[in-house]
């Protein structure tokens, strides 16, 4: 009761400030509209996808039961289609049917050819496969079987990186499932019910696999941040600010300090992180364009691996959009933003501060150099008369 009477005096406090309650009344308004606009758009995906499903399923039965009556030219799609799916380069296969009989000639690589023929014999309609191909253990010299290729044969809904809104609904139903279940049982086995229930309720809400949740083995992708803002300077002004890396700390209070190397691809960062603690960062340009976009990547071994981009595009009256788009694998992966971003100590929010006082820094440079700013520029431009 102290707890609850505690809860309800704190939010009754915030709300109803004298100075901030409305601004905060109004946050809390717009949220929760948010939220049920949300919520309705997706049950909405969620029934047209079991919709669009069902009759999937529906048109696959018929396809199961009525497809073996399809002609030789039918056939002869079906084959070509599916052989698309097993053989990096399908095009090096002459398909041939005759009397419901596919015949399979032309050059694939070793370990493609069996799985490509169990898959043809599976299609509706075709009665035997007559496969006189040659299998090479390597493209060596021949033309047909040069270039990268990939094998997408067909995989279950599941092991896909990103769920349709029916399997997030149908996982998210099993997990609560498990919890009820977990009731009834004994404690150990209780345990790792609810472990799995967990495992899948946060699969299906966050739509990340699991080694972007954990950040085992995901990489530099585990967390991705996409952040723009408008500036209203030309991109010759922007540009200097964001090729050298050294004049960061200048407007970033948590960048201390940047080193680059002779070359200028390397570079080393040290930044405050959560709870003041120094975080060294060592970073690699991949790409550069002068006055447009850099890439960069970390330094393989880091605690934190991380890439991204920062691109310049000039906007209408002398403004410029800066973004800035980037991936990285926090400790202990989306778990571990969340809790940064509980703290507010995330990059997601730290990047948009940090673009929020480029903004300034730029704006109020031209201002005490006395340049007009775009909007200034533009009003005080001749406009043609009506």
């Amino acid at each position: 009761m102290l707890g609850t009477g505690a809860a309800a005096g704190a939010t009754i406090q915030y709300l109803f400030d004298p100075e901030c309650g409305r601004s905060r009344r109004a946050k809390v308004r717009d949220q929760a509209a948010h939220a049920v606009h949300e919520f309705t758009y997706g049950v909405g995906r969620v029934g047209r996808d079991l919709r669009n499903r069902s009759r999937g399923i529906a048109a696959q039965t018929r396809f199961r039961l009525t497809g073996r009556s399809a002609d030789d030219r039918i056939l002869h799609e079906r084959v070509r289609a599916e052989l698309g799916r097993y053989l990096t380069h399908p095009h090096a296969v002459h398909v041939s049917v005759d009397d419901h009989v596919a015949r399979l000639e032309g050059d694939v690589l070793s370990g493609e050819e069996r799985p490509a023929e169990r898959a043809v014999r599976r299609i509706p309609g075709v009665k035997a496969v007559d496969a006189r191909w040659k299998v090479h253990r390597a493209p060596s010299d021949l033309p047909q079987l040069q270039g990268p290729g990939r094998v997408r044969p067909p995989a279950p809904e599941l092991l896909h990186q990103h769920w349709a809104p029916s399997a997030r609904f149908v996982t998210g139903t099993a997990a609560a499932a498990l919890w009820v279940l977990a009731r009834r049982s004994r404690p150990a086995i209780a345990w790792l019910l609810r472990g799995m229930g967990v495992t899948l309720a946060v699969r299906a809400a966050t739509n990340l696999p699991l080694r972007r949740l954990t950040g085992i083995n995901a990489g530099r992708r585990a967390i991705d941040v996409n952040r723009a803002i408008s500036i209203a300077a030309p991109p010759e002004d922007i540009w200097p600010l964001i090729s050298d890396y050294s004049v960061f700390a200048t407007f970033m209070p948590d960048v201390r300090e940047v080193r680059r190397s002779a070359d200028g691809l390397r570079s080393h960062w040290e930044i405050t992180g959560p709870a003041g603690r120094l975080i060294r960062l060592d970073a690699i340009e991949t790409s550069r364009e002068e006055g447009k976009h850099i890439a960069w990547k970390s330094a393989e071994g880091r605690l934190i691996a991380h890439a991204g981009t920062v691109r310049l595009t000039p906007e209408e009256n002398g403004r410029t959009r800066v973004q800035v788009q980037m991936s990285y694998n926090p400790v202990v992966g989306a778990a571990g933003h969340a809790i940064a971003r509980l703290l507010g100590a995330d990059p997601a929010t730290k990047l948009k501060e940090d673009l929020m006082r480029l903004k300034s820094y730029v704006e109020s440079r031209r201002r005490l150099a006395g340049e007009p700013t775009a909007e200034a520029a533009h009003a005080a431009a001749p406009h043609p008369a009506s």
